[in-house]
C-alpha cells in the first residue's frame, strides 16, 4: 500500500504560473489540467507533505508518511520519504538515480530519471501503464467548482478554488481495481498549487477477502518555488552500512523488449522533416533517446555521431529520440553539437512508454526485420555497440572520423 500512498504524493503535487487576472468562473477541467501540468513552469520547486491513509476492511490499517521534494528541472531531484513503513531517500543528480531503503540498508543506481513521473515509471514498473493511461485520456467522469476555501501553509492563509470530481475504474499493479473513485482537490488561486488532496474509492482484486474502502488526505506543509538550491541538495553519500544492490529482492527495474518487433512512430525532426520507422524497414535502426541536460547522454553522443559516419553507407540509420524538451532548447544545443545524424523531437510519453524507456540514455538497436535486437539502458560505450551491429552481420568501408 505505500506504493499508492508514494504515487498519489507525487502525482497530485504540482504549482503553476500566476495569473494575471483569476478568471470569474473557472473551468473545473481547465483548473485540474492547470494543476497536474503547473510544476513545468518553474525551474526550482521544494514541497513538503503529509500523506494519510486510512483502509478500511477487514484488517483495517492506518498509514502517516511524509514527503519531502526538491527539484531543480531539468534533470535533477531528491525526494525524501518516512513512516511507519520506513524510510526512504531518492536523488538524482542528472547522471544517475540512487533509491536508499533505510529498512534494509541498502540502495540502488541506475540511470538518471529527469521528473517526479518518470520517477515513479523507473522505479514501479507497473505504475507505468496506470501513469499513462490518466494521461492519454480524461479520466474523469465528471468535475466541478464547488466553492471556495482557504488552506493554511506555515500560518499562511492561502484562498482555494475547490474542485470535485468523479474518475474512471483505475487499475493498479495485481490487477487491482480502484472504482467509485471520488476526488477533492484545493488549488491555490495565485500559484495554481494543489494545497490539500483527499481521495476515496472502493478496491478490489486478487487475493482481497473483500472489498477495501480508501481514503487518503495529501496536504502541503511548506512550499518554496523558483528559489535556487545547490548542487549538493542532489548529492547522495552512502550511509554508513549500507550496501549498493543491482535491485531490492530481486525486483526487476524495468521489462527487457528484445525480440520484440518495435514500436511504429511518426516523428518531426528539428528541422521539420517527417520520419516514420515503418519507411526505414530493411535498414538497420539506431535509436538514441536522450536529453540535453543528461550528462552520460552528451558523453555517448560522439559514439553515435562516429557509427553514423562509419556505417551509415551501409544501411544503418541512426537517430537521436529527445524526450520531453522544445525544439528551441534542442536547437541551441546542436548549434555546438557535432551531430549530422537526424534528431527527432517528441521521444516521449507513449513512444517512450511502449520502448520501454524510464532513463536516459536507452538505446535501441532494431534489425532489418524491424526486431529490437538490442535494449541498453545507460551509457555503455562503443565496443558493446559495434559487437551488436556485427551481430547483425553490418559491413561498412570506414571513413575517418573527424572530432
Amino acid at each position: 500500500m505505500r506504493i499508492i500512498s508514494f504515487l498519489f504524493a507525487l502525482s497530485f503535487c504540482a504549482a503553476g504560473q500566476t495569473p494575471s487576472t483569476p478568471p470569474p468562473a473557472p473551468d473545473a477541467r481547465a483548473l485540474l489540467k492547470e494543476t497536474a501540468d503547473a510544476l513545468l513552469q518553474h525551474k526550482f520547486y521544494q514541497l513538503d507533505q503529509r500523506a494519510v491513509v486510512d483502509m478500511q476492511g477487514i484488517n483495517p490499517i492506518r498509514m502517516e508518511m511524509t514527503v519531502k521534494m526538491a527539484v531543480a528541472n531539468p534533470g535533477k531531484l531528491r525526494i525524501e520519504s518516512g513512516g511507519q513503513l520506513g524510510s526512504a531517500l531518492i536523488v538524482s543528480d542528472g547522471e544517475n538515480t540512487w533509491m536508499y531503503l533505510a529498512g534494509l540498508k541498502q540502495y540502488t543506481k541506475t540511470a538518471a530519471a529527469s521528473t517526479p513521473e518518470y520517477l515513479v515509471k523507473s522505479l514501479m514498473p507497473g505504475m507505468s501503464d496506470v501513469v499513462d493511461k490518466l494521461k492519454a485520456k480524461d479520466p474523469y467522469i465528471s468535475a466541478k467548482v464547488s466553492g471556495e476555501e482557504p488552506v493554511e501553509v506555515e500560518g499562511q492563509k492561502l484562498d482555494c478554488y475547490v474542485v470535485e470530481a468523479k474518475l474512471d475504474k483505475i487499475t493498479l499493479p495485481g490487477a487491482i481495481d480502484m472504482t467509485g473513485t471520488v476526488q477533492k482537490v484545493w488549488i491555490d488561486k495565485a500559484t495554481k498549487l494543489t494545497l490539500k488532496l483527499t481521495v476515496a474509492a472502493t478496491m478490489t482484486g486478487p487475493g482481497m477477502k473483500a472489498a477495501v474502502e480508501m481514503n487518503q488526505a495529501v496536504t502541503v506543509t511548506s512550499v518554496k518555488l523558483d528559489a535556487p538550491m545547490p548542487d549538493s541538495t542532489f548529492t547522495f553519500t552512502p550511509p554508513e552500512g549500507a550496501k549498493e544492490v543491482p535491485d531490492f529482492k530481486s525486483a526487476k527495474i524495468q521489462a527487457d523488449p528484445t525480440g520484440q518487433i518495435a514500436t511504429d512512430f511518426k516523428l518531426k525532426s528539428v528541422e521539420g522533416r517527417e520520419y516514420s520507422l515503418q519507411d526505414l524497414r530493411g535498414k538497420i535502426v539506431l535509436l538514441d533517446f536522450w536529453a540535453t541536460w543528461c550528462v552520460p547522454c552528451r558523453r555517448e553522443l560522439p559514439v553515435m555521431e562516429k557509427l553514423h559516419q562509419e556505417f551509415s553507407s551501409s544501411g544503418l540509420v541512426v537517430l537521436g529520440l529527445n524526450a520531453g524538451e522544445d525544439a528551441e532548447t534542442v536547437g541551441k544545443f546542436l548549434e555546438t553539437a557535432k551531430m549530422s545524424y537526424p534528431v527527432l523531437l517528441g521521444a516521449d510519453g507513449e513512444l517512450a512508454h511502449s520502448y520501454g524507456v524510464n532513463a536516459f540514455p536507452t538505446v535501441v538497436l532494431i534489425d532489418r526485420e524491424g526486431q529490437i535486437a538490442l535494449f541498453r539502458v545507460g551509457a555503455g560505450g562503443e565496443a558493446a555497440l559495434r559487437e551488436s551491429l556485427a551481430q547483425l552481420g553490418l559491413r561498412s568501408t570506414p571513413r575517418k572520423f573527424h572530432e
